[in-house]
């Protein structure tokens, strides 16, 4: 393995667990569907890369919720939101990549509303924030690691992405020529597979 010079990490599953899924996006989708509105394609995708409140998002999908369900809809975000914690090997693994100099950066496809949780439970550590509400691409797309290494100014091949998603953090980068590790926590570490976070230690240490 060539030693990184940039460590890019998956946000949820990977940094950042639910305490509590009430899954409020796909209530709306429902709702929608119930209303006559067929299922698109791109729905999916609109949710992770409109760069707004959760109401702006279904307006520019053509959606119109009654207000009584939007308000469960905040309600249920903010449910999530304030259960969300960090693993307990996540501040172990970047401290030590920071005392190792190597920049970190977070990749991850979700909706606006849930980007607020990185100032809460990661403030001040030195992040390059590649958020697909942001960037306006999701993994696996070829574009958003494209947007990583013009962002960060490094070469594929000197970037290692970790997560616990195979396609979108482990065969998408791969693709893309980024190193990478598939995160299966508590799985035996291998080639392809880490067990852990701190497993990403042991293998620059190793590189």
């Amino acid at each position: 393995m060539v030693l990184p010079e940039l460590v890019i990490f998956d946000l949820y599953g990977t940094l950042i667990q639910f305490g509590v899924k009430r899954h409020p996006f796909r209530r709306i989708l429902q709702w929608a569907r119930q209303e006559g509105r067929l299922p698109k394609a791109d729905d999916a995708k609109a949710l992770m890369t409109v760069n707004g409140s959760a109401v702006h998002i279904f307006s520019t999908m053509g959606i119109y919720p009654p207000v009584q369900m939007l308000s469960e809809l905040e309600c249920a975000i903010e449910e999530e939101l304030d259960s969300l914690t960090l693993f307990d090997d996540v501040l172990p693994t970047l401290h030590q990549l920071i005392n190792w100099q190597i920049p970190i950066a977070v990749c991850s496809n979700l909706a606006q509303p849930y980007g607020a949780v990185i100032g809460r439970l990661l403030p001040e550590l030195p992040l390059l924030k590649c958020l697909s509400y942001s960037v306006g691409y999701i993994k696996p797309e070829p574009e958003i690691y494209q947007w990583i290494i013009e962002h960060g100014g490094v070469r594929p091949e000197k970037c290692l992405f970790v997560g616990d998603t195979f396609l979108a953090d482990y065969e998408g980068p791969t693709a893309f020529g980024f190193q990478a590790r598939h995160l299966v926590r508590g799985a035996m570490s291998h080639t392809e597979v880490i067990g852990s976070l701190t497993d990403v230690l042991t293998v620059i240490s190793d590189s």
